[in-house]
């Protein structure tokens, strides 16, 4: 997507450092340190209640931190609330698809546009040209991300008239229309089947070909992970298990016991 703002122009690296979260006496995530490199797919995996989505509202803000830190790049984004981290760039996508189902794929990818720079109010009351201009851009950065999702022809279709696969390209769609550096994707592939899968897979590999990001997949579907990702951290508990190629994380015994209940070559 060319018209990438400046501060986007390069995908950062995004790295945790000891970050603990707590709900009340719940410790959800326990001194967890990572580091996701720049301008990858990097797939986050472990079993249910692992913190995965925990990791996610931290890196993201959508939670409060108990102790540690977050960085993106060389900024230290800690203190910073969610609607400012994803004016620096950090965007996330959530798993219960949250569409306007009345309203147009259009006008909900347009939505995600809030998170670009805009004019005052004063110049939107007034409808002056720094609004107009704001309009123009956000409509075409809207064209551009539906048409390499491949959702022009459904623009001005309603959501709610659509099949579930498409509404989830539609919320993918929201994401990317900011151009964001860091996008943070939890289960997109959740209630797809094998062929929605698939076809997930490819508009995600094609999107970051096409606007390379630092990118983050939770999913439990270790096929689509492995075809997907070039790096994979995998939690236990709230933890830090294990870090490296897919074959390094799911090859390794303990991931196999967290993930799969037992460990490869082990009596079913």
């Amino acid at each position: 997507m060319s018209r990438t703002a400046t501060h986007n122009t390069v995908a950062p690296a995004v790295r945790t450092e000891g970050l603990t979260v707590r709900y009340g006496a719940f410790q959800a995530l326990s001194d967890v340190t990572v580091s996701l490199p720049a301008g990858q797919i990097s797939g986050l995996i472990g079993p249910n209640g692992a913190g995965k989505t925990t990791l996610l509202n931290a890196i993201s803000g959508f939670t409060s931190i108990a102790e540690g830190s977050v960085h993106v790049g060389h900024a230290d984004l800690t203190a910073l609330d969610a609607r400012r981290r994803a004016l620096a760039g950090v965007v996330r996508g959530f798993q219960t698809v949250r569409l306007l189902d009345r309203e147009s794929v259009l006008t909900n990818v347009l939505i995600g546009t809030e998170r670009l720079p805009q004019p005052s109010a004063l110049a939107q009351f007034f409808g002056l040209p720094s609004q107009w201009r704001a309009g123009r851009r956000d409509t075409a950065a809207a064209a551009e991300v539906l048409d390499l999702l491949g959702l022009t022809g459904q623009a001005h279709r309603r959501v709610d008239e659509l099949p579930f696969a498409s509404r989830r390209l539609v919320e993918v769609a929201r994401v990317l229309v900011s151009s964001p550096s860091v996008i943070l994707l939890d289960e997109p592939a959740a209630g797809l089947d094998q062929e929605g899968r698939q076809e997930l897979a490819a508009v995600l590999t094609r999107v970051h070909h096409n606007h390379p990001s630092t990118m983050v997949v939770v999913e439990h579907d270790v096929d689509l992970v492995k075809s997907l990702c070039s790096y994979v951290i995998a939690l236990d508990s709230g933890a830090f298990l294990r870090d490296g190629t897919p074959a390094e994380v799911f090859g390794d015994r303990q991931v196999q016991l967290a993930y799969f209940g037992r460990a490869a070559g082990a009596d079913a």
